[in-house]
């Protein structure tokens, strides 16, 4: 059995996720609550998802897993190279990430994940969370109109997007970087969606096999 342990909301999870799904690879997705240290110390030494287990092996680094992953999929499921947009879209959207984490991390543990299904998990994730961003998840959420601006811009701003329908339904390994990050966002209501953008979330999330959160946009 092949078993991905993930939360649902973290990028690095969505990469292997992603992977498996495009590569149709059986699997049990295992989601842990935020809070549960143990498991992860259990498997892989360290609080870090996602982890794949598979036959006698651990791996606990995303893009080993997505590597793994690969390998063992489906051959004819061929994932493109990757190129330098993922670079591109990485320093297109530098300016803009204090900005989106505190959209993030305020709406996260709202929208009824299985990871935050308990007060511990809520309260661990707010604790660390908190810390990196210098407010609370009230205050950040309060200042919503503050924070939509530069994230609008930034995606304004991306490089343009490849459609899997522009390149007979392929992933490539640009998405298994780009689309996690997207996809985040997509809890945040108010944000302004270039029409290509939302067309390339929607056609990776088919072709994956994942679901976006547009309709839990809080």
């Amino acid at each position: 059995m092949t078993r991905i342990y993930i939360y649902d909301h973290c990028p690095f999870c969505v990469r292997a996720t992603m992977v498996a799904g495009y590569k149709k690879v059986p699997f049990q997705r295992e989601v842990l609550l935020n809070d549960d240290e143990q498991t992860c110390f259990e498997l892989i030494g360290k609080k870090m998802l996602p982890v794949l287990q598979h036959s006698d092996q651990v791996i606990g680094e995303s893009l080993d897993i997505c590597q793994k992953l690969d390998e063992i999929g489906d051959a004819e499921r061929v994932i493109l190279p990757q190129t330098a947009l993922a670079e591109q879209f990485s320093e297109a959207f530098s300016a803009a990430q204090p900005a989106n984490w505190k959209l993030n991390f305020a709406r996260i543990t709202r929208i009824g994940l299985p990871e935050f299904a308990t007060d511990g998990a809520r309260d661990y994730f707010r604790g660390k969370k908190e810390a990196m961003i210098g407010e609370t998840f009230e205050e950040a959420f309060a200042k919503t109109d503050e924070y939509l601006p530069p994230v609008n811009q930034a995606l304004a701003n991306l490089p343009t997007l490849t459609l899997p329908s522009e390149r007979a339904g392929r992933l490539s390994w640009d998405d298994v970087m780009i689309f996690p990050m997207l996809r985040s966002l997509t809890l945040v209501k108010g944000l302004e969606w270039p029409e290509p953008v939302r067309s390339y979330l929607n056609e990776v999330a088919d072709i994956t096999r994942l679901d976006l959160y547009f309709d839990r946009a809080i």
